[in-house]
């Protein structure tokens, strides 16, 4: 344990840090790695799931389509990670749970509570991947083959 003396001459204890701060850095970093995990892993499947549905719906487009749908990707590039962003921001306060006093020595609680931060923060991608295929992948009345019979098209 290190002790200084600060410039008013008060004494403050710098000692090493202990445990619960590095499982609280590694907690928000894990909410962070998700984040951005979720955001090029749903920029992708989006990309790539409205552009099956699309030529399976309507076919190969023309190059008048294809340079409109250039636009919908460059604005789905900026959205999907701007959402997951926020579904991140989101699932901060069940990190948070976890911490406090009450419930920090106890063991049940934080894995159930990193579950649903895992689950929070993947929730706002997925659901607008499925929003994305269901509106821009899908036109008119088209129900693509691998559609779940439950989600609307």
């Amino acid at each position: 344990m290190r002790i200084r003396v600060c410039f008013d001459g008060g004494v403050i204890n710098r000692g090493r840090t202990k445990a619960g701060d590095a499982s609280w850095a590694f907690g928000c970093g894990l909410t962070v790695v998700i984040a951005a995990t979720c955001a090029t892993a749903a920029t992708f499947f989006d990309i790539l799931l409205v552009t099956r549905a699309q030529v399976h719906c309507q076919g190969d487009p023309s190059s008048g389509e294809k340079f409109a749908d250039v636009f919908w990707l460059l604005s789905r590039i900026v959205v999907i990670p701007m959402v997951s962003a926020l579904s991140a921001i989101v699932s901060l306060p069940f990190h948070l749970l976890a911490r406090l006093p009450w419930l920090a020595g106890r063991v049940w609680p934080v894995p159930v509570l990193l579950a649903l931060t895992i689950g929070v923060s993947v929730a706002g991608p997925v659901a607008m991947v499925l929003y994305d295929v269901a509106t821009e992948g899908t036109p008119g009345d088209c129900v693509l083959p691998w559609w779940p019979s439950w989600l609307p098209s």
